[in-house]
């Protein structure tokens, strides 16, 4: 158990003062419970930085005690977080399953919808067809189609609507 002289008041001479009594006891004391250097430096460093944080606390009789106490608590934080991370390690999934079997089932999926989609299109009048076609499968715009088969765009817009509602009765009815 170290005294400090009384005649300290300022409190970072205090904890210089502490610093420089105890980093070599702090450093040897952590390094037999850890064994790699770097790690011993880092909970070291956690110690001091705590001790900074309540340094007016420090300078007293328990001043040894609150030290190795933190210590303590340092080492007991490293080894924790040491034991999540090798048990994240061991129990984690992967990051990007192999989801090939659900890829291709909603390929699948996707084709004959669009088989079915295909087969009930002929079902349509063949002119309510092409503008239905040209529109949502090619891009043409209702002007273009309208000024194509020399209608008005009206007649255009109620063509592919009917089509489009025709399409939407059959595939939920069936």
């Amino acid at each position: 158990m170290k005294f400090f002289p009384k005649h300290i008041i300022d409190v970072e001479d205090m904890y210089k003062l502490i610093y420089n009594t105890y980093r070599e006891r702090i450093f040897h004391y952590i390094k037999g419970k850890v064994n790699n250097r770097n790690d011993i430096r880092d909970i070291s460093q956690n110690v001091f930085f705590h001790l900074w944080e309540y340094k007016e606390e420090l300078g007293g009789t328990n001043t040894e005690n609150i030290i190795f106490k933190t210590c303590n608590q340092e080492i007991s934080k490293f080894f924790a977080v040491q034991q999540k991370q090798a048990l994240r390690t061991n129990y984690d999934i992967p990051e990007n399953p192999d989801d090939s079997v659900d890829q291709l089932d909603a390929k699948l999926i996707e084709e004959e919808q669009l088989k079915a989609v295909q087969d009930s299109l002929e079902m349509l009048p063949l002119s309510r067809k092409q503008m239905f076609t040209m529109n949502k499968l090619e891009g043409i715009t209702q002007e273009q189609i309208a000024f194509q088969f020399n209608l008005p765009k009206k007649t255009v817009q109620k063509q592919i609507s009917k089509a489009m509602i025709f399409l939407k009765n059959f595939h939920n009815n069936s």
